[in-house]
């Protein structure tokens, strides 16, 4: 499962989707990763979905694709809302599922990422 959830992270950095959290949640019973993400506008959301919708080779429109505001989603292992900031901040899932956020798994894949360039930070 964390490969699965590490190969998704990877693929919405390198669409450049931002405030990238994840979350174990659990549906009807089953446990699943819920995946949330933003882009700036309505029209860079609708066009990570085109890409996803391409890339992955999914048919039919998304949850929430004609509005483009929030768009879902749903790989069954993975969940994936793809917001604009003012609809994520208004629903808030962060503080809804906080206590189910994961950090290790992104961690591992940003530690990874930057694996051997110095980072320096300055007070």
């Amino acid at each position: 499962m964390e490969t699965v959830v590490q190969n998704f992270h990877k693929y919405l950095i390198e669409k450049k989707c931002k405030d990238i959290a994840l979350f174990k949640i659990e549906i009807d019973g089953q446990e699943c990763n819920s995946i949330v993400v933003s882009m700036p506008n309505v029209i860079e959301n609708k066009k990570l979905a085109d890409d996803i919708m391409k890339d992955f080779r999914l048919e039919g429109f998304p949850e929430g694709y004609n509005k483009g505001e929030w768009i879902i989603f749903d790989f069954n292992q993975v969940i994936l809302n793809c917001f604009i900031p003012s609809v994520r901040e208004k629903f808030n899932l962060e503080k809804l599922w906080q206590k189910e956020k994961v950090e290790g798994i992104i961690k591992e894949v940003v530690e990874r990422k930057t694996k051997g360039k110095r980072v320096s930070k300055k007070d």
